[in-house]
């Protein structure tokens, strides 16, 4: 039909066109030939339609060759450019762009084309109500840190201990409780104490809540995570002054619980115990302020709503339109050059709590932040995915990384300190090392 009309140049009939009779003409096609009819040129002697110097594809061939200039995975602007400097037809660039965008490789090696609004926490609505524990180290001699923070007034308590076991760790918080009291909210990442049966047992019969955060993702211990990095740069300040580290420590949680917090606006001892401690600096005693709490609230919710603010206008925040049932790709950690930043074999959502994603793929689930997530395109609808994810023969995911839901599900490596039982654990050697050879000349040893 387009052949027709361009060698009559009756292009007043495309709206008398029986589209009953000609299921297989579309008018919006050849509208849109009608809008550059001036450049179309019908080659007589093999039938071919040009745009210019362009090829006018036909229907039946127009995936095909967006499948062969995609070949490679470049993305979706040199996509575009080479299917236009070979070929033309109406619709190119949308369908460039969903081929490109349901592409199911591309999808797993590119990046999230956006990030999650900061969420940030409310305010307890007392001191000691919520803490937030997580271990530090191993330091020198095998010792570990195990911290603790205060959710409302910022106040940290440091105990020195010689083992992460949760028999340690419960001793040591049953002297921190009975310093300050029990608390109602434990707030922890996914490492193995916290995660024993011991622990949960301990924590139960205290009708303490533990609020765990979600694999893999420390923001969601957020306090302990930030504290940890003045305490480290106060111990290691101390190692390299060859001074007592220990004492050194002392030294920068008193000042630490001196000095007034940049969101609260007060200091973390004033706020747990109502007033200043004295410290190495002279200081002069006042009556307790009646209306501290009301006005350390009120800070609070203002810094940190301009906090969000300012750091979501810096990022590319986007709320992710990721519900239950979807499919989705997971992060994943990269196990050599050739691994793929999203494991390319689809999850579907079971259940979304705020941005705690959990999800479900041969009968394994995982939990994770929202942020490990990508919502998966499927080129050819939900029914046929499993044809198209299957078919990738040669491509072997990290499939052993997503064995997850065990019990240390989210221990990272290098953050979570190893179980220390007196014994120096053999590591290897710290420094790359030299094999040594036997040299070989004229085809004799040299050493024999």
């Amino acid at each position: 039909i387009l052949s027709n009309l361009i060698t009559t140049g009756k292009w007043h009939l495309i709206d008398t066109l029986d589209i009953q009779s000609n299921p297989n003409v579309k008018v919006l096609d050849l509208k849109a030939c009608e809008k550059i009819k001036t450049e179309l040129t019908l080659n007589e002697h093999d039938g071919i339609i040009l745009r210019g110097s362009l090829i006018v594809l036909p229907e039946s061939l127009r995936l095909k060759a967006v499948q062969i200039a995609h070949e490679g995975h470049q993305g979706l602007v040199k996509t575009k450019q080479l299917l236009r400097e070979k070929v033309w037809y109406p619709g190119i660039d949308k369908l460039a762009k969903h081929t490109v965008d349901t592409c199911l490789l591309c999808q797993a090696n590119g990046p999230n084309s956006h990030q999650e609004p900061l969420r940030m926490t409310t305010l307890p609505p007392q001191p000691w109500h919520t803490v937030n524990i997580d271990f530090c180290g191993p330091f020198l001699g095998g010792s570990y840190l195990l911290v603790i923070i205060d959710a409302y007034s910022r106040f940290p308590e440091v105990e020195i201990v010689s083992s992460t076991s949760a028999k340690s760790t419960i001793l040591k918080l049953e002297r921190i409780f009975a310093t300050h009291g029990i608390p109602k909210v434990l707030k922890s990442d996914n490492g193995p104490p916290f995660q024993s049966h011991e622990f949960s047992r301990y924590l139960k019969e205290l009708g303490i809540k533990h609020k765990p955060s979600s694999p893999l993702w420390p923001q969601g211990n957020g306090q302990a995570e930030n504290f940890m990095k003045p305490l480290v740069k106060a111990v290691k300040s101390a190692h390299h002054e060859n001074k007592d580290w220990k004492r050194e420590m002392f030294k920068f949680l008193l000042n630490y619980r001196a000095t007034p917090h940049s969101t609260t606006g007060k200091s973390p001892s004033e706020l747990l115990y109502n007033r200043k401690i004295q410290t190495k600096l002279p200081q002069v005693t006042v009556e307790n302020d009646s209306s501290l709490h009301q006005e350390v609230k009120e800070r609070d919710e203002r810094l940190k709503k301009n906090q969000k603010e300012y750091a979501d206008s810096k990022r590319r925040v986007k709320c992710a339109d990721i519900k239950k049932s979807d499919l989705v790709l997971v992060r994943q950690p990269k196990a050599n050059k050739m691994s793929t930043k999203y494991d390319p074999i689809p999850y579907e959502v079971t259940n979304r709590r705020g941005n705690r994603i959990t999800a479900i793929r041969n009968g394994k689930y995982i939990t994770r932040n929202i942020s490990f997530f990508k919502k998966y395109h499927p080129r050819h609808g939900r029914s046929l995915e499993s044809t198209e994810i299957m078919d990738e023969e040669n491509y072997s995911s990290d499939e052993d990384v997503h064995e997850e839901h065990e019990q240390y599900d989210g221990l990272r490596q290098n953050d979570r300190p190893r179980q220390n039982n007196g014994q120096r654990q053999d590591d290897g050697p710290r420094y790359p090392a030299r094999e040594r050879q036997r040299v070989y000349r004229h085809g004799n040893n040299i050493y024999d």
